[in-house]
């Protein structure tokens, strides 16, 4: 009941009403559904009777339930089968990134903030970066996935600066996904200013994942070797949760508009049903 009661708070413009005969979405359903969504409808869930909904659903894009599997739709709003608002895990007690599989939800768009995400040799990205995208996306199947990166393009290391190979990023994350998910993924990396963001977050439509530490928790070996203490999991049921992300997201499109040198600081494919990337 409180999940419900967070779900329906403050929907209509003049009520709390839920319009269950709404015309919306427009049917049949396409591919291109998502393009003219909102931030606001991309964190909503769709239950629909039409013959489209179940080839839309196996997308893992968004959460959409046919005629009998509402209940179902809203369980995939839970953490670990509880309906938490967040919940703290001890970052210490980590041994893989299985605490980012076991709660994902679909999403169109994966978002990361972590300024240091690439800061250590790229023969460990497959142990944390890549490793923490792949379980984000865990849900997507034959439809293309929007990522966006924001983060440093270099790092200091004994003295000298390290620049991060972003093409081969790119490249290997595409193929990774592509062989993973059945589709393409849109890749895009923004430079972050100096002191711009701080903190290590992961947007998706239904979940928030925050780390006290960089997302590169794991050496060569498999050993956790970070020094942050929580890694917490939001769910974007909850209104104030969802509201929180809106902003912030709000804030990270100030970035990509004020960059000094323009999109010349934004790498990649320019695609993101959350941000807008214009030339």
């Amino acid at each position: 009941m409180i999940l419900m009661k967070s779900l329906t708070r403050s929907r209509g413009s003049f009520s709390n009403k839920i319009e269950w005969d709404s015309a919306f979405p427009g049917r049949n359903l396409t591919d291109r559904f998502y393009e003219g969504l909102t931030v606001e409808q991309l964190m909503s869930i769709y239950w629909l009777s039409d013959d489209s909904a179940k080839t839309m659903q196996s997308h893992g894009s968004l959460l959409i339930a046919s005629v009998g599997k509402e209940l179902e739709s809203l369980l995939q709003l839970f953490i670990e089968g509880e309906a938490y608002p967040a919940k703290k895990y001890s970052i210490r007690e980590m041994t893989d990134w299985s605490v980012i599989g076991n709660n994902v939800s679909p999403c169109t768009d994966i978002v990361i903030i972590d300024p240091y995400l690439f800061a250590q040799s790229d023969f460990l990205y497959e142990k944390n970066a890549f490793k923490v995208i792949s379980k984000a996306a865990g849900h997507v199947k034959f439809h293309p996935i929007n990522i966006v990166i924001f983060t440093n393009v270099q790092y200091k290391d004994k003295e000298r600066y390290t620049e991060i190979p972003i093409k081969s990023i790119q490249r290997r994350l595409k193929e990774s996904l592509k062989e993973m998910c059945g589709a393409e993924p849109n890749i895009t990396i923004v430079k972050l200013p100096p002191k711009e963001e701080h903190d290590r977050t992961i947007i998706t439509n239904y979940k928030v994942f925050i780390s006290g530490d960089s997302f590169k928790y794991f050496d060569e070996n498999g050993k956790n070797v970070s020094h942050g203490r929580w890694f917490d999991v939001c769910s974007l049921a909850h209104k104030e949760n969802r509201e929180l992300v809106i902003n912030y997201l709000h804030d990270l499109q100030n970035i990509i508009n004020n960059q000094e040198k323009g999109l010349l600081n934004v790498l990649g494919d320019k695609k993101s049903y959350f941000l807008r990337f214009s030339e």
